[in-house]
C-alpha cells in the first residue's frame, strides 16, 4: 500500500509540475501580450496626436499677417517721406511743372512723444504743423484721462488745409491734475503733469 501511496504522490507531483509549467507559460504570454498592447496603445495615441494637430495655427497666421501689413505700411510711409525730402525747392518745382502744386506742409505730421522724469509726466508735441503757435494746441482733463488736441488751418496760395489731432493719455494714479503746465520750448510744446 505504501507503494501505491508513493505512486499516487509521484503522479500528483508530476501533474502539479505540468500544471505549474502551463501556468508559468500562460503568465509569460499574458505579460508579453499586455506589454505589447500597452506599447501599441501609447504609440497609437502619439501617432494620432501627431496627425490630428493642425499644421495651420490661426493665431500665428494672424500675427504674421498683421506684422507684414505694419512692415509694408512703414516701408510705404518711409518711401513717401523720402520722396518729399528729395523734392527740389518749391519755386523750381513750379517752374518745371506748374500743375504739381502740392503744398509742402502736407509732409509734416503731428509728432507726439511722452517721457517720465523727475516726478513729471511730460507730453511733448511738435508745433511745426501748427506754425509754431502753442495756442493752437490745448488739453482737457477728465478723471485720470488727459486729452491733448489741436486745430490749425494752413493757407497756401491755392490750398486751404485743416490740420487737427486728438490723443488720450491715462495719467498715473498719483498725478497732480491741478498743477498741469503748458510751456513752449523752441518748436515743441511741453505739457507737464507733476506726479506726487
Amino acid at each position: 500500500m505504501e507503494e501505491n501511496n508513493n505512486y499516487q504522490e509521484s503522479e500528483k507531483n508530476t501533474g502539479i509540475e505540468k500544471h505549474c509549467g502551463k501556468q508559468c507559460l500562460a503568465m509569460v504570454l499574458a505579460s508579453f501580450l499586455g506589454g505589447f498592447l500597452a506599447f501599441y496603445f501609447v504609440m497609437d495615441q502619439m501617432m494620432e496626436r501627431q496627425y490630428r494637430t493642425p499644421k495651420f495655427h490661426p493665431d500665428r497666421f494672424e500675427k504674421r499677417m498683421f506684422d507684414d501689413m505694419d512692415r509694408m505700411y512703414r516701408q510705404d510711409m518711409k518711401a513717401f517721406d523720402d520722396m518729399f525730402k528729395k523734392m527740389p525747392n518749391r519755386k523750381m518745382m513750379k517752374e518745371k511743372n506748374p500743375d504739381l502744386n502740392m503744398p509742402l506742409f502736407m509732409m509734416d505730421s503731428v509728432k507726439i512723444k511722452t517721457e517720465y522724469e523727475d516726478n513729471q509726466f511730460n507730453i511733448i508735441i511738435g508745433l511745426k504743423p501748427f506754425q509754431d503757435d502753442e495756442n493752437k494746441v490745448n488739453y482737457a482733463v477728465q478723471g485720470r484721462k488727459l486729452t491733448v488736441f489741436g486745430n490749425s488751418q494752413v493757407k497756401d496760395k491755392n490750398y486751404v488745409n485743416d490740420i487737427s489731432f486728438s490723443q488720450d493719455f491715462i495719467l498715473p494714479e498719483n498725478a497732480d491734475i491741478a498743477n498741469i503746465s503748458k510751456t513752449k520750448d523752441g518748436h515743441k510744446l511741453i505739457i507737464s503733469v507733476p506726479v506726487k
